[in-house]
């Protein structure tokens, strides 16, 4: 400034970003571009499909979601294939390649050698440590019951309930994040602005 002030944070950041922006778009534009493709290449292997997928269940807000939406997709699977009378380890097989989720796919298919030593598939399920109690309670019922395809039906209804319930309140909660963000953006470029003016209309005065 001419008066020698120093020009205040917010205002220098706004300044920087412009000039970032203006003099480095090319570098920014490409740095983008080379990490979309980076990330999909990544993410289609195998072991970054794994580890994505991994992720992707403790992810905040969404990930408790995408475990609900597959625990309902695996009851609703492993109850048409074991209805059909397909044996238990070649059911799950079938059902853990159609989960469409690469670590919990890798959790239900490890367990198949439990079964072959005659573990029960309540037991082998705890082990697995993806399911939670009310997934395992249902199977140590209906393997006691041999209700095992209805309470499983039952149970993929439960979590589609729930998902919905999920969805609907990560959508209320979504709004006041946006308005939270978009109020501090509007508050830096406020300051940004407004700051150097009040400077240096205190340095005018003295």
């Amino acid at each position: 400034m001419q008066f020698g002030a120093e020009l205040p944070l917010p205002t220098r950041i706004l300044v920087a970003t412009s000039n970032l922006m203006i003099e480095q778009w090319p570098l920014l534009l490409g740095i983008v571009i080379l990490a979309a493709v980076g990330i999909r290449i990544y993410v289609r292997s195998d072991s970054g499909r794994y580890k994505w997928h991994k992720h992707l269940l403790r992810l905040p807000l969404v990930g408790k979601v995408i475990n609900q939406a597959t625990l309902a997709r695996f009851a609703r699977l492993f109850a048409l294939v074991h209805s059909a009378g397909i044996p238990i380890v070649t059911g799950l097989s079938v059902v853990g390649r159609g989960l469409g989720n690469e670590f919990i796919q890798e959790r239900v298919l490890s367990r198949r050698d439990g079964i072959e030593r005659g573990e029960s598939l309540s037991r082998t399920a705890v082990s697995t440590g993806i399911f939670d109690h009310l997934v395992i309670q249902m199977l140590h019922v209906g393997e006691e019951s041999g209700a095992t395809d209805d309470l499983l039906q039952d149970v993929a209804e439960y979590y589609d309930t729930e998902v919905d319930y999920s969805v609907e309140k990560l959508s209320s909660s979504v709004g006041p994040l946006l308005t939270v963000a978009l109020a501090g953006l509007v508050f830096l470029l406020a300051a940004g602005i407004f700051l150097p003016m009040w400077d240096l209309a205190k340095v005018a005065l003295h």
